[in-house]
């Protein structure tokens, strides 16, 4: 009985271990380094040290790059982001196939001439550096889509930013006040997502009609006052956001806008909202605290729009 005791207590053991390694093996296969925790007694610095592939393919950050220059050409993305840098790291035109830099994060302020060489370079993201100059460097990358330089004390801004014709997002702002953004910009009609924050604009451009496949629009934190007609005629936007502006009123054309998720106009002096908002079907957010809004004014937007989350209030979240 003792012996037949023993036994089971054994094959129920080593059914566990077979159990608990084939969970371990799964997650390592998967990706899923949390097994690490439990496994490694350096587990901390792997897990810090482990980037996931990004939706380009392999990464490459200065953890790991001893090891990726033995195959350079499997690598999509370098990821370099705040890793006080304060020169551009040349080691990235070791890896000609790269499709995302990411260098944000750093104390950069010079960007390397040589980008255009990276022939498949769809995203640039230089966001919180120290920046001055958004100059033919960028400017010539001939694959750019998406480019992120919010947060650098730009001075200038070169007109040949409208030749980036393959540009479909675009963030920039918390620039040096003696900076202006050129009309050339909004040429890039193919844009889909413009985020211009801290900028001092003081309009928006009536060539904003032309930007028929925009589906999202920030231009937060500016001065402007008036919202042009032009821009109630883009019917593919989800999302407008016009938050600390100089906004007194809204048109009517707002009704045509019936796509449109979220509308921000927090911050802005308006005193009422046209009879017309009543439209927007699908709106799901309206944030509009800190306005001269009565209170009356923002429960009669709540009963147009029940099932519309408005924020009119401090204590709203926006």
């Amino acid at each position: 009985m003792k012996n037949s005791t023993n036994f089971s207590f054994q094959l129920n053991f080593i059914i566990a271990l077979i159990f608990v390694f084939s969970c371990y093996s799964a997650m390592a296969q998967s990706g899923d380094k949390s097994y690490l925790k439990k496994t490694d007694p350096a587990s901390k610095t792997h897990i810090d040290n482990f980037i996931p592939n990004s939706k380009y393919g392999a990464v490459v950050t200065l953890s790991n790059l001893s090891e990726a220059l033995k195959n350079p050409t499997n690598y999509k993305s370098a990821r370099f982001s705040g890793s006080g840098l304060t020169n551009f790291p040349e080691q990235i035109f070791l890896f000609p196939n790269l499709e995302e830099i990411d260098i944000s994060e750093n104390e950069i302020t010079l960007l390397s001439p040589r980008l255009n060489e990276l022939k498949n370079l769809k995203e640039l993201h230089v966001s919180k550096n120290r920046l001055t100059s958004l100059g033919s460097e960028i400017t010539s990358c001939g694959s750019l889509e998406v480019l992120q330089i919010q947060n650098n004390p730009l001075e200038n801004v070169s007109k040949e930013i409208g030749k980036m014709i393959t540009l479909r997002e675009i963030t920039i702002g918390e620039i040096a006040r003696k900076c202006t953004i050129p009309k050339e910009l909004w040429t890039l009609t193919n844009l889909k997502k413009i985020k211009i924050t801290h900028a001092f604009l003081t309009e928006i451009p009536s060539a904003i009609s032309g930007f028929k496949q925009l589906v999202e629009l920030c231009l937060s934190n500016n001065s402007i006052s008036v919202v042009p007609e032009e821009l109630y005629s883009l019917k593919n936007i989800t999302y407008i956001n016009l938050g600390y502006n100089n906004i007194s009123s809204l048109s009517s054309s707002l009704q045509a806008l019936e796509n449109l998720d979220y509308l921000g106009v927090y911050y802005n002096p308006l005193t009422t909202f046209p009879e017309e908002i009543g439209s927007l079907k699908k709106l799901t957010y309206l944030s509009c605290w800190k306005t001269k809004l009565p209170p009356n004014e923002i429960e009669k937007v709540r009963k147009k729009l029940p099932l519309t989350k408005v924020f009119g209030t401090e204590t709203d979240i926006h």
